[in-house]
């Protein structure tokens, strides 16, 4: 199911034909994505691109969208199971060129009542670092906030501190 967000913006459902766009978004982003997202160190070819897409429409409960944003791959918008009911994570990612658009802000004033009202979704998680500011700010945008926070190792095998920020949807 596609979700147009704005006359350019919508979602699509990720799909392994976009493999190519999505390393090509990764590659150009790559050095700011691996801040925050250890999956991208992974993402270096074709394959591996196919990998992250088979392995995202392998979760369940899950969905993962491609950001179309005029008609170009920008990134990936997702709807995660968590283990809590009528609850879910929101994540993302967006290449460089796509930020400072308020893309995700637009797609969370689309999507968040079409999860409350089609999924019966109440509660949403954002889970970001606690120096993703841009990230936290999205979340506190949304209405979410700091619930609890636990400790992560990341790609340089030094522990971070992952922020889960919360919002009931009303």
């Amino acid at each position: 199911m596609n979700y147009h967000i704005s006359p350019h913006l919508y979602l699509t459902p990720l799909n392994i034909e976009q493999a190519n766009v999505l390393l090509e978004a990764v590659d150009m982003s790559r050095e700011s994505l691996e801040i925050y997202l250890p999956w991208a160190q992974a993402v270096t070819d074709l394959n591996s691109a196919k990998k992250y897409i088979t392995e995202r429409q392998d979760m369940p409960g899950s969905r993962y969208f491609s950001i179309m944003y005029h008609k170009q791959f920008m990134g990936v918008f997702a709807v995660k199971s968590v283990e809590a009911p009528n609850t879910c994570e929101i994540g993302y990612w967006l290449c460089e060129q796509a930020r400072g658009n308020a893309l995700i802000d637009h797609i969370l004033s689309v999507m968040l009542p079409s999860l409350k009202e089609e999924q019966k979704i109440r509660h949403i998680e954002f889970h970001c670092l606690d120096f993703n500011i841009p990230s936290i700010k999205i979340a506190q945008r949304a209405g979410a906030k700091l619930i609890r926070s636990y400790s992560v190792t990341m790609q340089d095998k030094l522990p971070k501190t992952m922020c889960i920020y919360a919002a009931v949807l009303s």
